[in-house]
């Protein structure tokens, strides 16, 4: 009997067969479909019973080669935090609407460039959420994409009816770590160009002009000034073994990035970081401020305090915090308070420690971890800022101290030559 007007439900997508009765037996081996995209005026029209969607590909046809070797690089790219952070937001936006998961999921997608990073993971999220799991286990497929923080946030949050509250907490968490990182690198930027141009400049001038003038001072049989042997005997040592040089600079890069691979040597390198004289101080605060954030999203969220420290201690990006943390966690298992697992007064500020032990008496530790959160993430904003105050000048000194070395090696011989003929 076929589908009255009453039967219609004019919301997502309805899918409907069109099949002449006199003319079955002809057109039994062809089917027509027709989608129906209310919401979005699409109307689509599929062939041969392949459904059709918006800006994504037809399910069923095979892929080029070209689109075949474009989606392998696309899935193995990065991620960017600002589209992560805007995925969230959106998906929030449309759940504490109302709207289902993978409705929004797919709404997301087709707004999504097609065939982009973003939206192949959206397209495999919206597969495994409609055959039957939850948005946090798509995730966990994506280990590369999505942390393991933030696939136990929106667990939580799925498990405490409060996904869009935890899809946006997730969004500004994404959006302001990102602007700490924007932040210390715009500070760095500067500075690391001109040390830079600074190495080349002086390198070209050490191989090719500094030779050069040693041949004319050769000539002369008066002694050299102490700064021009000086530069002489750098000049010679480095066209002599530059190539070494560089062959040895590149071994022992490729070296350290290997060994920050290990379990050994990323400890070392983090505990070197923490030691470093200036920017040890910036790294601590950085640390400590995504300890803390860490801890209150995921407590705030539902999660239990074990899982909460083991997450935790992956998300703050340094292998000492880590083990740190990791080594709290069994004497959290027998009762004992985190404040006393914290009392180290290298990694954990007094300050810190007290806060916590605040929390957990007065039942508020996710609350207190956020104001902490966002005290040390200011903190790093104006340490960053008078960084940048302090760099410039320290710059200027060491530019000037380079140049004047250089044209004290070369002004003085010639000077000396100068009185030699005018005593002639």
């Amino acid at each position: 009997m076929p589908k009255q007007a009453k039967d219609f439900v004019f919301t997502g997508k309805e899918i409907f067969d069109l099949k002449d009765k006199e003319a079955a037996a002809s057109a039994k081996a062809k089917e027509n479909e027709v989608v129906l995209n209310i919401d979005e005026d699409d109307v689509v029209l599929s062939e041969k019973g392949r459904r059709i969607l918006r800006g994504a590909p037809v399910i069923g046809e095979a892929p080029s080669l070209y689109k075949r070797i474009n989606r392998y690089f696309l899935s193995r790219s990065k991620l960017k935090a600002d589209e992560k952070a805007n995925f969230f937001h959106l998906l929030s936006v449309m759940i504490n609407s109302g709207i289902p998961v993978v409705k929004s999921l797919k709404s997301l997608m087709n707004q999504t460039v097609p065939e982009s990073h973003l939206y192949i993971v959206i397209e495999d999220l919206v597969r495994r959420v409609e055959e039957g799991q939850s948005l946090s286990e798509a995730m966990s497929y994506h280990g590369e994409e999505f942390s393991e923080m933030e696939i136990g946030m929106v667990e939580s949050g799925e498990a405490a009816g409060q996904l869009n509250k935890t899809l946006d907490n997730l969004a500004t968490d994404i959006a302001r770590r990102e602007d700490i990182k924007h932040n210390i690198k715009s500070a760095m930027m500067y500075p690391v160009a001109i040390i830079g141009l600074l190495v080349v400049v002086m390198i070209v001038m050490m191989v090719f002009v500094i030779p050069k003038l040693t041949a004319l001072f050769d000539r002369t049989a008066s002694d050299l000034p102490l700064v021009t042997k000086i530069v002489v005997g750098v000049s010679d040592f480095m066209r002599e073994y530059g190539l070494l040089l560089l062959i040895g600079l590149l071994l022992l890069i490729l070296i350290v990035r290997f060994a920050k691979k290990t379990e050994g040597g990323k400890y070392v390198w983090d505990n070197l970081k923490l030691g470093l004289p200036i920017f040890g101080k910036l790294f601590k605060m950085t640390y400590l401020g995504r300890f803390s954030r860490s801890l209150a999203n995921l407590m705030g969220s539902g999660v239990p305090i074990v899982k909460t420290l083991e997450i935790t201690a992956t998300s703050v990006g340094n292998e000492v915090y880590r083990k740190r943390v990791m080594l709290s966690i069994e004497d959290i298992k027998q009762g004992i308070p985190l404040a006393e697992n914290l009392t180290d007064p290298k990694l954990f500020p007094p300050m810190l420690v007290n806060m916590v032990e605040v929390g957990e008496k007065t039942a508020q530790l996710d609350e207190i971890m956020l104001k902490l959160a966002d005290y040390y993430e200011n903190e790093v904003a104006v340490s960053v800022k008078g960084l940048s105050k302090i760099i410039e000048p320290l710059l200027l000194i060491i530019i000037g101290l380079s140049v004047g070395v250089i044209v004290a090696a070369i002004m003085m011989p010639i000077m000396q030559l100068s009185n030699l003929a005018g005593s002639l």
